[in-house]
């Protein structure tokens, strides 16, 4: 049984790529904003519930994506985001003189999950006569699921839907510090569960061009699964609904956890540190690279990934 319930959770494991969101910051009317993206995520475990599982290979994951913001006014932007990512090939298990092998997993490609949304600046901080108020900015979009596999894994969360961001920023104006960060609640259709993201960070500028961010990104989710399998927890662990004489070979449970309990709706959480380096040059340019891992989760993968993304002015 302990060797039973190392081997099932490669069937549900999945993942969503980091994606460098909007911030409070946006175009000013007719501005355009070009945003580049590239990330290369790996992970060799995963956290399963309230488990801890190693894999005998690394599983790659490379995306680019272009991300879109227009200024209609000042305080009102519409953004859109897509992209295409690769999982590379991997064998999760390849152990016991090869009589517990799992099946290799060829690359696999596939167009990310679309988002496409409106921002509007509620508060301005450089408009505001008082210094303590921050920048606040309000987000609504759309979410519309990629053309990847779901199964074993993913390059997304495989449902469409929508979502509500609340960003805020803070520039302290002293020793170049400041804060920034954005709440949001993401509801997509069934069975993909709900789940409220969060983003924090500090940021430290310095020889006026470079800035440096340390913060937290995460989700946590508000429904689903503790196992894609309910066979791997109590009570459930000893059912094995088969036919029998009816229909020999066929097991119930198996149809109903593929049918009615699929891999994508299991709950998720996820906590990651993250770390950026950001550079602006005199056109206005910025140019930012990232790291991110994750130090604690539900039912998620122990990612490491690093990006480069570069933002770039248009006046149209």
């Amino acid at each position: 049984m302990a060797l039973l319930k190392k081997l099932i959770p490669i069937s549900f494991v999945f993942f969503s790529l980091p994606i460098l969101s909007q911030t409070v910051w946006a175009p000013y009317q007719r501005q355009l904003w070009v945003r580049p993206i590239f990330t290369h995520s790996e992970y060799n475990s995963a956290y399963l519930a309230k488990s801890f599982a190693k894999y005998d290979d690394n599983v790659r994951i490379t995306a680019g994506s272009l991300a879109l913001e227009y200024g209609i006014t000042d305080r009102l932007t519409v953004d859109f985001f897509s992209g295409f990512g690769k999982l590379g090939r991997h064998r999760i298990f390849d152990r016991y003189a090869g009589l517990q092998q799992t099946p290799e997993v060829p690359d696999r490609y596939g167009v990310l999950d679309s988002r496409l949304g409106l921002r509007y600046k509620i508060v301005d901080e450089y408009d505001s006569k008082y210094r303590w108020m921050p920048t606040l900015s309000v987000r609504v979009g759309a979410i519309k699921k990629g053309d990847y596999d779901r199964n074993p894994q993913s390059l997304g969360d495989g449902a469409s839907g929508g979502e509500v961001t609340l960003y805020y920023a803070k520039d302290f104006d002293i020793w170049g510090l400041g804060i920034l960060g954005d709440v949001a609640y993401r509801k997509r259709e069934s069975p993909v569960p709900d789940d409220i993201l969060y983003y924090s960070a500090i940021y430290k500028r310095f020889l006026e061009s470079f800035f440096l961010t340390i913060g937290g990104r995460g989700q946590i989710g508000q429904g689903g699964y503790a196992y894609a399998d309910p066979r791997q927890a109590p009570p459930y662990n000893y059912y094995n609904l088969t036919t029998q004489d009816l229909i020999p070979g066929l097991n119930l449970t198996d149809l109903w956890i593929r049918d009615q309990r699929p891999a994508w709706g299991r709950k998720e959480t996820f906590h990651n540190l993250e770390i950026g380096l950001g550079y602006s040059d005199s056109f206005g340019n910025f140019y930012n690279l990232f790291y991110s891992e994750t130090y604690a989760g539900y039912n998620t993968a122990k990612l490491k990934t690093i990006g480069f993304a570069v933002n770039l002015p248009f006046n149209i």
